[in-house]
């Protein structure tokens, strides 16, 4: 998902934050890019289950099924590409960890040998990873939407609404974390709104895809 450029950047220079070490120009293309193909796709799929649609087009819950399973694999990838780039304090990132450390003293309130100094060093990880799980279940639930496998149409549903739940609840916990970070002082984990200021564009993504998962729970159902 990282090229070995952007592998080395993750090591930083000293005094530089490896929480918030910005992404290259390549990782946010391949990132938006994913993205921008998930919700396209998600959309023109949606729109093969209208009753107008599919009683006219005897192709129409085929190609909603492709478009869901296309989509579902690119938001995989853009969510799993933003889990191992944000993987840092969570897994796989044993030659980072001393920097993570020092350059943290102030932010972290629990030491890292405690139950909950280890989890404070997850959390993020933790909240990405459960992205790629909700999109991961969106894989499967899309493949079992093809006629293929109408057997397993219910199995599916399922998956989908279980997937939507991941989703909502993860881009809950960004929102919630994102209110609980002072950019000025990291010692201050008060949930404030004004704190939204601090990334709008965050915001509206989080939130956003927020309500898709709740949208799409819904309209499983």
């Amino acid at each position: 998902m990282t090229s070995s450029t952007e592998e080395t950047h993750l090591i930083p220079f000293p005094g530089d934050d490896i929480l918030a070490r910005p992404q290259s120009r390549l990782w946010r293309l391949f990132h938006g890019t994913h993205y921008m193909i998930g919700g396209l796709t998600f959309v023109s799929g949606s729109c093969m289950y209208f009753p107008s649609v599919y009683n006219n087009y005897s192709s129409a819950l085929s190609i909603g099924g492709w478009l869901f399973t296309i989509g579902s694999f690119f938001f995989l990838l853009a969510d799993l590409q933003e889990w191992w780039y944000y993987r840092v304090g969570c897994c796989f990132d044993g030659k980072y960890r001393s920097y993570l450390e020092s350059q943290n003293v102030n932010r972290f309130r629990h030491p890292s040998n405690t139950i909950t100094g280890r989890y404070e060093r997850a959390e993020v990880g933790i909240n990405f990873f459960t992205s790629a799980c909700g999109s991961a279940l969106y894989l499967a639930g899309s493949i079992l939407f093809i006629p293929t496998f109408k057997d397993q149409l219910v199995l599916g549903e399922w998956f989908f609404i279980i997937g939507s739940t991941f989703i909502y609840v993860s881009q809950g916990w960004k929102l919630y974390r994102a209110a609980c970070t002072n950019i000025t002082n990291d010692q201050d984990h008060k949930f404030r709104f004004s704190n939204y200021l601090n990334d709008l564009p965050a915001l509206g993504v989080d939130g956003f895809a927020g309500l898709g998962g709740v949208f799409y729970f819904i309209g499983t159902i």
